[in-house]
């Protein structure tokens, strides 16, 4: 009985310090083997809100993000002055077809003054003014044509504006969920690696100890090793992406460190509305900014054809005109033949109208100018016809492909969430057991790293989701809230 007392004891000592050289050994590795990685770790993470050396900080929302980026993106200044520029064009052709030619005129000349009548001599300066006003009445509906054609210039540009503020704020919303993405990412794979860690040093106790092999040891050391480059890739990258950011919201410049203020997460709050795939399509396919682009194309090659035509028709215009002159006067006075004359200088005002007819005969040939200028737009017109045709059928696939897209990836983001969901609870019993001395911690650690990468997974899906249904909410027009 003393003797088997002796022996239990004897097993609770061996026990105990078999416990405590573990963790001293433990706590020995960790210094020894990843203080400097952990130093590492800790320079990055610091450096992933740091790009610039400053004491300045900017938090930024997306919705100031958005702000910013419709103050200063520079294609959406282009756009305004691409817009300013077609009403200015709308408005030279609604004036040529309306307004009249008005030109006003003035001369002065100085010449040597001549003998024109009894020593009456001519004077030697002569002055006069004009005034002119002409309008072209028919030309075969050119300036009409022409004013209907940058009508539909005007609203070409109108529509590609709108176009162009869509994509600014959807590429905003892209760029700062992508960083919010990369900072997300990073995080979660800074765990994975601090787990990778930790399992290898725990590997590495068990080897020591003769419970595992040295190969189990190796081949955990290289799963840490090899997440030390992802790691400094991972914060590279969302550095680029928040320059690139800061560089659409016009703060490319300024010396401060900006710090986004978002939820990763709120990115699955945005659904594709309850529409039938063949009315989503029309939808789509209706608000696609090519397709409206090469249908007003279309409408404006149709008014150029008409131009070209109008050479068969002749140009009829009015014109009217009023002047005035200082004329020199001569005056008679006296009965034959005693009659004397003197001279007076008078302003003399006079006007003019008339109507002009005029035909270009080279349009009866069928080889001038004038009528190649008109076959070459016919030509012009019936190939972008065929070119909407096929532009149409390409678009129809995209589209057709970029809503398959969104919804295997709604499916695929219901997926990877219920996959995080299950390793985290996964990793929860894990926890559970090794508390209850029926697993390793390395099997705790195993089971925590497959639910940090289903993590790093859900999150990529909720990225996914996000880029592909935004870009569907946009093509729905009024018919998406994005």
């Amino acid at each position: 009985m003393k003797t088997s007392k002796l022996l239990i004891k004897k097993r609770h000592y061996i026990s105990y310090m078999y416990f405590l050289k573990t963790l001293i050994l433990f706590f020995i590795v960790c210094f020894s083997i990843n203080a400097q990685d952990f130093e590492d770790e800790w320079a990055l993470t610091n450096a992933m809100d740091n790009k610039f050396t400053t004491n300045v900080v900017k938090v930024i929302t997306l919705e100031q993000a958005i702000q910013l980026t419709l103050e200063n993106d520079k294609t959406i200044k282009e756009a305004e002055y691409d817009l300013e520029i077609a009403n200015v064009q709308k408005d030279r052709a609604f004036s040529e077809l309306l307004m009249p030619s008005l030109s006003i005129g003035g001369s002065f000349n100085y010449t040597d003054s001549r003998e024109i009548n009894d020593g009456l001599n001519s004077s030697s300066d002569l002055w006069s003014a004009q005034a002119d006003l002409s309008k072209v009445i028919f030309n075969g509906l050119r300036n009409w044509n022409a004013d209907k054609r940058q009508a539909i210039n005007f609203s070409m540009f109108k529509e590609i504006y709108d176009e162009v503020l869509k994509d600014a704020v959807i590429n905003t919303k892209l760029d700062f969920y992508n960083a919010l993405f990369s900072r997300e990412t990073f995080i979660v794979f800074e765990k994975s690696q601090l787990a990778l860690s930790n399992r290898m040093v725990f590997t590495y106790i068990q080897y020591r100890n003769g419970i595992v092999s040295e190969y189990e040891y190796l081949n955990a050391k290289v799963q840490f090793e090899n997440t030390k480059p992802r790691l400094v890739q991972l914060s590279n990258q969302y550095n680029t992406i928040k320059v690139e950011l800061m560089r659409s919201i016009g703060l490319e410049d300024e010396p401060i460190n900006v710090v986004l203020n978002g939820d990763l997460y709120s990115a699955t709050n945005i659904i594709i509305p309850s529409i039938v795939y063949d009315e989503l399509l029309d939808i789509i396919m209706e608000n696609n900014i090519d397709l409206r682009n090469l249908e007003d194309n279309i409408q404006m090659l149709e008014y150029n054809k008409k131009i070209a035509q109008a050479y068969f028709w002749p140009t009829v215009s009015a014109f009217a005109g009023a002047n005035i002159s200082l004329n020199d006067n001569i005056n008679y006075s006296g009965a034959f033949p005693n009659t004397t004359s003197s001279m007076s200088r008078e302003w003399e005002p006079g006007f003019n109208v008339g109507v002009t007819l005029s035909y270009s005969l080279d349009s009866l040939l069928p080889f001038s100018s004038s009528a190649k200028i008109a076959e070459e737009s016919e030509l012009i017109f019936e190939k972008t016809k065929i070119s909407y045709d096929k532009l149409r059928d390409a678009i129809e696939v995209i589209s057709r492909d970029l809503i398959a897209t969104s919804r295997s990836q709604s499916l695929m983001l219901l997926s990877q969430a219920e996959n995080a969901t299950t390793a985290e609870y996964a990793y929860q019993q894990a926890q559970r057991q090794y508390l209850g001395g029926t697993i390793s911690q390395v099997e705790v650690n195993d089971a925590e790293v497959t639910y940090l990468n289903a993590q790093i997974s859900y999150i990529q899906s909720i990225f996914d989701y996000y880029s592909s249904t935004l870009q569907i909410m946009k093509l729905l027009g009024s018919k998406g809230d994005f």
